[in-house]
């Protein structure tokens, strides 16, 4: 009796387990709809900075990792706006920055008179934790520089240029648009 009541559990237990397993391997025809809930869409960000090099979306949250970013994307745009030379951006992304509108104005100027810039180049060698309050955030960071020197449309050089420069101890000070829904440069110093 026992034997037999062991028997019919086990193929009561191999009945149960077939129906569910042959459940699962039914072909089942896929749903021809979308559910009924549609995914939420995010605003594209406004336009900031030069149509062919805009500040990018990871440069544009309030957050140390966004004004991270951000500086790394002034410094670029520095780099590349010496080698236009054009100001413009410069200024629209440092309205309030005096040392922004020095450098934008410079950099007008050397186009008016034809003159390019040789070098020059600047790169972030090491960077402080930004220091994030309200809607300001500070970094300080160290700075190296390329020899730059500038040249006539002919390729002759107007001066002696200056020379390569390293650990240039350098901060930046930046202010959160929300209406640009980007950070603004309040103040800017290299070395």
């Amino acid at each position: 009796m026992r034997d037999l009541r062991g028997l019919r559990r086990t193929v009561l237990a191999a009945l149960v387990a077939t129906a569910v397993l042959s459940g699962c391997s039914e072909k089942q025809e896929a749903s021809d709809t979308l559910p009924t809930t549609a995914a939420e869409t995010t605003e594209s960000l406004p336009l900031v900075g030069p149509a062919d090099f805009p500040v990018p979306d990871e440069a544009r949250t309030k957050d140390a990792a966004g004004a991270e970013a951000f500086l790394q994307y002034w410094i670029d745009l520095l780099n590349r706006q010496r080698s236009v030379p054009d100001g413009r951006s410069l200024r629209d992304l440092g309205p309030e920055c005096q040392n922004c509108q020095r450098i934008a104005q410079n950099y007008d100027e050397a186009a008016a008179a034809g003159i390019q810039y040789d070098g020059g180049a600047i790169t972030i060698d090491d960077m402080a934790q930004p220091t994030l309050v309200g809607d300001e955030v500070t970094i300080s960071f160290l700075a190296s520089q390329s020899a730059v020197r500038r040249l006539d449309a002919s390729g002759v050089p107007v001066d002696s240029g200056q020379p390569a420069a390293t650990k240039l101890s350098s901060g930046i000070t930046m202010r959160w648009s929300g209406e640009d829904q980007t950070w603004l440069i309040q103040g800017f110093d290299l070395g």
